[in-house]
């Protein structure tokens, strides 16, 4: 037997008759009859307040709940329940009233009487409340399609209707016009949602016990179980709304977890998928990098800033070398310290070919430094600056040392390197602007023996050039008009 609702439990426990409808019909012209046979529309008016307790303004005791003409039913929610203090008013205001038109086979009944009522009521579409002693409208449980509807603002009225509008939904100055094809899915996806969360409910309650007690009583016999998803849970959870969903950290990280613990076999029956996902993270994670890089050279952070974020991002690193490294050390110790324990040389960065473990030395100056000497030397030449030569020396007698000394130095790292050809890089200013400039500096460091020099834009350049590589293809666009013709219109074939 199905439960009662608590408002069907009060009915059943009340002893005056009520609650009470009385019935207000109209003829053809609309004018008041007592004739229940030239009844062509009525009102019907609801009190909850017993007769004999009627104050002698009563006619506030009583208010319409509905409206019907052989084309529609007409519904006012209100509250119902006489003690309470919004008694009579609209329980879903704004929206006042609900209109639902006739089905396309047959007219409506015009009721005269109480079981007329509630046979009309009986055919109202499902998920409305069809108990007039308890209140009519949509069900408790269809309340959101209401709230949603009353939450766009400015609408009073929602019309349910069918035929060639049942999919519809749109706004018609004060009403709200919903297809009763829109409405009947919104109502099935409704149900859905609670069945699934009774059933989840119901396996989360078994689970909590089962690791409450029978795991924690004997975990060997009675192994951890995991919670069990339903199928296409996360699809379903996702497409109930549109736009990009806002995680809490911890979901993040829950939504992290999920794809790496099914990613093998994400990998055998959607490579693509996931080969698109690591597509699209590496594309943000580089977006990201490449502001903060900005960032810092617009903030004219100190070279300590800079280290430390170069020692974060190696990747970036990895863009001054023509084939691939990895970084083995930061601030690594590059010998020529006396018995005094003084002189000794320390570089930014020791870094080793990945396939041949030869070393590289890179050492890092400030963005804003000066690459060349103003004003020029003569004849647009110019010199390059104290700071720039003065490191170029500086990592070359670093670069020797190492070779003097590699087997020392490496002694106590994990892995071998091998100083075969010691390449030494200067990261170091911005490119010049000056046409003049530019062609001078790019003399200089091309006269260089083994050392190579790139400035911090030339990072950035090349950072911004591969995400512009792992950014998805826009379409050409045209400024052809239809039927203008191009070269290849001539072609014959």
């Amino acid at each position: 037997m199905p439960s009662l609702r608590p408002s069907q439990m009060t009915l059943q426990s009340r002893t005056d008759g009520g609650p009470f409808i009385d019935f207000l019909l109209y003829d053809d012209e609309g004018a008041p009859t007592d004739d229940a046979q030239e009844a062509k529309s009525c009102d019907v008016f609801f009190s909850d307040i017993t007769p004999e307790l009627e104050s002698p303004d009563a006619l506030k005791t009583w208010h319409r709940i509905l409206s019907v003409t052989p084309e529609d039913i007409c519904i006012f929610p209100i509250h119902q329940r006489g003690s309470r203090v919004d008694y009579g008013a609209a329980k879903h205001a704004p929206i006042e009233q609900i209109l639902v038109a006739r089905p396309k086979a047959h007219p409506y009944s015009v009721p005269t009487n109480r079981d007329e009522l509630e046979g009309l009521l009986s055919s109202l579409p499902n998920g409305f409340a069809k108990d007039w002693q308890v209140g009519l409208g949509l069900l408790w449980e269809y309340r959101f399609v209401i709230e949603s509807i009353a939450d766009i603002g400015g609408i009073d009225t929602i019309v349910i209707h069918g035929e060639g509008g049942s999919d519809d939904a749109k706004i018609v100055g004060g009403s709200y016009y919903l297809g009763i094809d829109r409405y009947s899915e919104l109502k099935r996806s409704i149900d859905r949602l609670s069945q699934r969360h009774q059933r989840e409910t119901r396996t989360d309650k078994q689970l909590v016990c089962y690791t409450g007690l029978a795991h924690a009583a004997d975990p060997t016999r009675n192994p951890e179980r995991p919670k069990k998803l339903p199928v296409n849970v996360l699809t379903d959870l996702i497409n109930l709304g549109r736009g990009r969903s806002q995680l809490s950290r911890a979901d993040q990280q829950s939504a992290v977890k999920l794809v790496k613990d099914n990613a093998e076999i994400i990998i055998k029956q959607a490579p693509k998928m996931l080969l698109e996902l690591k597509a699209d993270i590496e594309r943000v994670t580089l977006s990201e990098l490449i502001e903060r890089y900005k960032k810092l050279m617009s903030a004219d952070a100190t070279e300590g800033k800079w280290q430390k974020f170069l020692a974060d991002n190696p990747f970036i690193l990895d863009m001054a070398f023509p084939y691939p490294v990895k970084v083995v050390c930061e601030r690594p110790y590059v010998g020529s310290m006396c018995f005094s324990g003084s002189g000794a040389n320390y570089s930014d960065f020791l870094m080793v070919a990945k396939s041949t473990g030869n070393v590289a030395l890179i050492e890092i100056k400030h963005p804003q430094q000066d690459l060349l000497k103003t004003p020029k030397y003569r004849n647009n030449t110019y010199a390059p600056s104290f700071e720039l030569s003065g490191t170029v020396a500086q990592i070359i007698n670093q670069r020797a040392s190492v070779q003097r000394s590699i087997n020392d130095l490496s002694d106590n790292l994990e892995e071998p390197v091998h100083a075969h050809a010691i390449q030494a890089i200067v990261i170091i200013g911005r490119t010049p602007t000056d046409k003049h400039l530019r062609r001078a500096f790019e003399q200089y460091r091309n006269s260089l023996k083994d050392v190579s020099v790139v400035t911090f834009d030339e990072l950035q350049q090349r950072l911004e050039d591969i995400h512009k590589a792992l950014s998805p293809a826009t379409p050409l666009s045209s400024n052809l008009g239809f039927g203008a013709c191009t070269e290849d219109d001539n072609i014959p074939f």
